[in-house]
This record gives C-alpha cells, structure tokens and sequence, in this order.
C-alpha cells in the first residue's frame, strides 16, 4: 500500500490517550478508548491489504500469517522477556505466579482469555498486571485469524451479495450484539475478541463507503471531508474526555470512538481531503508517534505497573513526567533495535529480515519454548517463593485465606440470589448491607448468631454484577442495570417492611463518597420502615501493598499497622463528610478502630488474630478470622447486638 501519514497521526492520538490515561492524567479519564481507535484502524488497513492481494491473485494465508508474526511477535517477546526479568524481582510470590500465566498467555496470543477468566469485583488491582495490556493484542491477533477467511469466503460472493453491504451488515449486528451482552457480563464484551468484531468491521467498510454512493461526494468536496475528519476527532476526543471507569463499557458508549474513528478515516483518505486537522495529522512528530507506537503500546503498561507495584501509590506530576520520557525512550529502542530489523512497511525504509521464512519460523518458536520454560515453572513453582527467605505466606495459602472469606457467606441467605426465602421463618431479619465489605460484616455478626435459629442474616449481595455505584437524583446506580434494579426494588416498602435490623458495612472507608449509595438506600429503608434500626459499621485501615505482600517482606503482621504503610487509617471518621449524615440513622455504631486498636493508634491495632491468621491477605478486606475475632472482641461488651437494637420486646 501507499504509505499513508495521516493514518499514523490517527495512531499517534490513539496510544497517546491510553499512555496519558495509564498515567494517570485524570482529565483523559476515557482514554481507554484509545485501544478501539486501534481496533477500527487495524480493520482498516487489514481488509484492504488482503483484498488486494486477493484481487491480484497472489494472496495466501501462509504469506498473511507470517508477515502478521514477523509484524507483531519480535517486538512483544522482546517485551515480555524483559518485563519477565524486571517482575522476577520486584513481584511478590503471590503475583508473580499469575504474572507468570499472563506471560505465557502473551506468548500464544491468548491473553486477552486470560485476563476475562480473573477478571470481576475480586480481580487484582490492575497495578499487579504488568503484561495486562497485552489483552488487546489477543484481541487483534485473533481477529486475524480468522477474518482473511472471512475475507476471502465474502468475495466469492460477492456477485450475490455486495462486499461493502456485508461487512457493513457484519458491523450493525455485531455491534447490536455487543451492545446487549455488556448488560450481561461487561467483562467478556471487554476482553472477548467476538464482541469486538464490529469495530473490525467498521474499519473494513470504510473504502466501501468512499468507493461508491455518497463516499464519490465526499472525496470530490473538500468541505465535506474535511467536516467529517473533524466531527470524527470530536467524537474520539470526546469519549476521552467523557468516559470513565464508570461507564459501562463497551456498550453503547464504544460506539462513540468507532464511528469517530471511522469518519476520520473516511474524511482524511478522501481525495479532496485537506485543512490544518489533516495536516495535523501529517506533521512529522505526529507520524513518528505513529510509526512507534506499536512499541510505545507494549512498553508503557509495565513501566507504569511495576512503578506503581513497587511504591503502592498513585503517580504525582513529576514521576507521571519522568515515566513518559523512560517510556518515549524504551519505545525508540525497542522500534529501532527490534522492530525495524523484522518488519518494514509502507513508508519506512527500515530493513526488513533476512532470515527466510522457513528459518525465522524455527527461531520464533525456539525463543518461545525459551521464554516460556521459566515462566511454566515460575506459574507452577509457588511464584518462586524462593525469592524471600522470611516468607511466611505461600500463594497457594494467600488465596486460601482470600477465598476462606466467602466460606460461610457463599451458602448465606441472599436477596440478588433468590435463596432468601430460606430465612423467611426466622422471627428476626437482618439485612446485611454493603459492596466488597458487606461479607466483613457478614461474618462480623455470624460470629454472634451463628447458633441463633431466631435471627436470620440475608446478603443484599453487593458484590454481584454491580461495578461502580453513584447517586443521580435521590437514586442508586450501578454500572449494570440489572443491579440499578435491584437497588430500586430494595428501596421499596415491600422489603423495608420484611426487615427488622440493616447492618450497613459499605467500605473500607465507611463515611466517604464510596458509601453514599448505602446511605441513601438505608434512609429509604428507614422512611419505608420507621421501626427499622440501623447498624453501621466503621472502617479499619489499609495498606499502601497487600498486607500479605509486607508480612512476607518483613516476616511480621505488625508491619500492615505502621503508619509508613497505610494509605488510610479511620483516627477520626467524624471527619468524613458522610460521618453525621450516616449518624442521624444510625442506632448503633461499631467503631472497630475503638474495638481492636489501644489509644486509636495505627501501630497498637491488631493485625492478627491470636492464632496468627492475618487480618487482612490483601489491602482492606478482612479475612473470614480476623472478621469473626472482631465480631467475638464486639460480643464482650455487646452480647446481643440486635435485640439490644431491637429493645426488651424481641423474640
């Protein structure tokens, strides 16, 4: 093909948002989406480059599929050998074993699968994922495996059924898919390369478009091209700047980037195409961020990962500009010492291999079988808990004890689940009220009631296909509608009028902008049900790095207690703006900063049981006998909290 400048100004503005969004620059929020502006091009150049093959009669998929490996692999092995070495010794046991998967997973093209299988509320923080942003190479190297078939079955058709009809039609019902199962599992939509199939799609009706019908208009009227290159980079700048992590994604709102996208690409490969947009996107610093931004891509998501692994805090100005510049230069490196030497295109005079095909195949696979013999063992091996002689913690025992927290909540009466009826018979009815810490306090008050056959506790099941919570006009949100439901129908006289006690354990920082869902769904509850008596519970601390991660580091649980280590520690909640509003509704308050540390100091907190089970494996969540402890510590003062609540007259 033609070298094509303008296309990589489009590159360059796609891995610049997500650079600048892995960054942490908070204006660019959206700037994910710089991976569907990808996405939309790869469709683009693909199709084309394929049909003209085809057209000449000298397409094979052989052909395709080696210069797609001499094209993508050199450069991302490069990548995750080094990120292997770097994660070797910074990760933790516990996370490099996983890293170790993902390294692999990378390797075979198959991360993107990976990453869907971990994924949900209890995922890692995306921080321990130094190779996570191999997910949408996943994506792409799947789309082409299977789309030159695709192809070539759609143009021995094409006398029945036009190209640029199909794949057009191929887009809308792909997107119509995409658009309904993110309501389903985001999650698979996000990672899944079926559900990204119509970005693809868009991408490849593109020349259609120009080739016939309204497109000839649009190439012989300068104004027209140049409006839709501009509307299309008002679309894509737009879904930077207005998308979030609150956002459903990708629904509805991928639609935003992929139309834009694809406008752009119909405005500037017009041949009346012009305008100082278009120039932009020519201009030489543009097109050299678009030239290395395939390796810009693969080398700025580690950079960032292991930084922030090894500080545990969000990045400041200077560190967010020192990590840009090691980023601009890791990625020259690798285009030019790795990149360059594999594959040239259109455009770049850089040499291209000399090993023949049938020898640079032999080499890949080698050097694969290479890197992938220490990442099996590191994955199988206990995340080569060698590394750290005071470890006292094995993986497999971190996520035993993260699991164990779920022990008795997992066969508990839950509302989202429809097994609350089990309770129904219980004279006392407590709701238990929260997000991830609702199963802390869960397993608070199970300490107490577990042998009381009269008081029943039921999960409102926080945890379960919500996402994200906020308040809009007075109601709960979630980024699932299913669970906008559920919080509507919660907030309901039906249910207010079952319950006797809502016990609310919201966060692990109880009276912060994260609670407020939980306070306004208690206070419709409690207008609801006038009698219902309310149980707060107060926050803990948590830790800057897992609290396993440090108990392994310094061989003792004290260290999840110093205050060099906490992000957060509740001293003072009556601080918090929602402290006072929670209090106007609250009956009965558990401090647990009161409970479990002397002179509410961080170090004299317990961070153990006195059987030695951690308080918490990760930041914030307390295990299942850490949880029970502090339920058993509360019950010495306060034996029976819920008929205390409930007065002299309960059963």
């Amino acid at each position: 093909m033609t070298y094509r400048p303008e296309i990589d100004g489009l590159r360059a503005i796609a891995v610049m948002a997500v650079v600048l969004f892995h960054l942490g620059i908070e204006p660019l929020a959206g700037g994910f989406v710089g991976v569907d502006v990808f996405f939309v091009i790869s469709g683009y150049l693909i199709t084309q480059l394929i049909l003209a093959r085809v057209a000449r009669g000298d397409f094979s998929l052989a052909g395709f599929y080696l210069r797609r490996i001499r094209r993508l692999l050199p450069p991302l092995l490069a990548t995750v050998a080094a990120t292997f070495a770097a994660a070797a010794l910074l990760l933790n046991p516990y996370d490099f074993a996983p890293f170790a998967r993902s390294a692999l997973a990378a390797m075979v093209s198959v991360s993107n699968i990976v990453f869907y299988a971990e994924a949900g509320y209890w995922d890692a923080d995306s921080e321990l994922k130094p190779l996570l942003h191999t997910w949408s190479l996943g994506v792409e190297e799947q789309f082409y495996l299977a789309w030159p078939a695709l192809l070539l079955l759609l143009w021995r058709l094409r006398g029945r059924l036009p190209l640029g009809a199909s794949l057009g039609g191929l887009a809308v019902v792909s997107a119509a898919v995409t658009v309904w199962y993110t309501g389903v599992d985001a999650s698979a939509a996000f990672f899944l390369s079926p559900f990204r199939v119509f970005q693809f799609a868009t991408g490849a009706a593109v020349p259609f478009l120009l080739a016939a019908g309204p497109g000839v208009r649009l190439g012989a009227r300068g104004p027209v091209a140049r409006g839709a290159l501009a509307l299309g980079l008002l679309l894509v700048l737009a879904s930077v700047l207005g998308l979030d992590g609150d956002t459903l994604y990708p629904g509805w709102a991928a639609l935003l980037p992929t139309v834009g996208t694809a406008l752009a690409l119909l405005g500037a490969a017009a041949p009346a195409a012009g305008g100082p947009l278009f120039h932009a996107l020519r201009h030489p610093l543009s097109t050299w961020l678009g030239k290395v931004s395939y390796a810009l891509y693969l080398v700025h998501w580690p950079v960032v990962a292991l930084y922030r692994y090894h500080t545990g805090t969000a990045l400041v100005p200077l560190e967010q500009l020192a990590l840009g510049a090691l980023m601009l230069l890791l990625a020259w490196l690798l285009h030019a010492g790795i990149e360059r030497r594999f594959y040239s295109r259109a455009g770049d005079p850089g040499p291209a291999a000399r090993l023949p095909d049938g020898r640079f195949a032999l080499a890949v696979a080698g050097l694969v079988a290479v890197l992938a013999a220490p990442a099996l063992h590191a994955w199988l091996g206990d995340g080569w808990g060698w590394r750290y002689p005071r470890q006292q913690l094995s993986a497999a025992a971190i996520e035993a004890g993260e699991q164990r927290r779920f022990l008795d909540s997992r066969s508990a009466c839950n509302l989202r689940l429809g097994t609350d009826g089990a309770c129904a018979g219980a004279p006392i009815q407590v709701l238990v009220l929260g997000n991830s810490h609702e199963v802390d306090g869960y397993n608070f008050l199970q300490a107490i009631y577990e042998d009381d056959p009269k008081v029943a506790l039921v999960l409102f099941g926080g945890t379960e296909k919500c996402g994200r919570l906020r308040v809009v006009a007075g109601t709960v949100r979630a980024q699932y509608p299913a669970c906008t439901e559920r919080f509507a129908a919660l907030m309901t006289p039906a249910v207010a009028q079952r319950f006797h006690v809502v016990a609310v354990s919201a966060s692990n920082r109880a009276f912060s902008r994260i609670a407020e869902p939980f306070l306004v769904a208690t206070r419709a509850l409690r207008e609801h049900n006038p009698a219902l008596r309310v149980m707060t519970f107060g926050s803990y601390m948590k830790t800057r790095v897992p609290c396993a991660r440090l108990i392994n580091e310094t061989g003792v649980s004290a260290a999840c207690g110093r205050p060099e280590n906490l992000d957060y520690f509740e001293a003072d909640p009556a601080s918090d703006r929602l402290f006072e509003p929670f209090m106007a509704i609250t009956d009965l308050y558990i401090d647990r900063i009161d409970l479990l540390c002397s002179e509410r100091r961080p170090e004299r907190c317990w961070t153990e049981t006195p059987d030695g089970v951690p308080a918490f494996y990760d930041k914030h969540h307390h295990s299942r006998a850490f949880a029970r402890y502090s339920g058993e510590r509360f019950a010495e003062v306060h034996p029976d909290p819920v008929r205390e609540l409930l007065g002299a007259g309960a059963h």
